[in-house]
């Protein structure tokens, strides 16, 4: 049996005012695997245990790729084998400035997950 694609999902998390990359991570996580159904994984490849018959390739792209911990995403699809890798990428927008404080750092991170199966 070889891992082949089954599935590619994006998701986008945006941190508005903290500049937090992992919490945009997060988000961006959160987003890309809540708009995925994936009933064939069970149905159609009849696989009964996810962290050995499939697996998710995580894309992680965020402005400050050195602040982002892998875990986060890694840690929230802990029913899965995953595999998360960061990248440079996302954007950091200017924010507002709010009660007199100054501008904050709008974070944009994306994620791509690409979930395997075996077949």
């Amino acid at each position: 049996m070889a891992m082949k694609r089954l599935l590619i999902e994006f998701g986008q998390g945006v941190d508005m005012h903290g500049g937090d990359q992992n919490n945009a991570v997060l988000k961006a996580t959160k987003d890309a695997i809540h708009h995925c159904c994936m009933a064939g994984i069970s149905e159609i490849f009849e696989i009964t245990d996810r962290k050995t018959q499939a697996y998710i390739k995580a894309d992680i792209y965020a402005p400050h790729p050195e602040e982002v911990d892998p875990a986060v995403v890694t840690d929230y699809l802990h029913w899965w084998n995953v595999d998360a890798e960061v990248h440079h990428g996302g954007a950091n927008p200017e924010g507002i400035a709010l009660n007199g404080k100054p501008k904050t750092e709008i974070t944009i991170a994306i994620v791509v997950l690409t979930v395997y199966v075996d077949v």
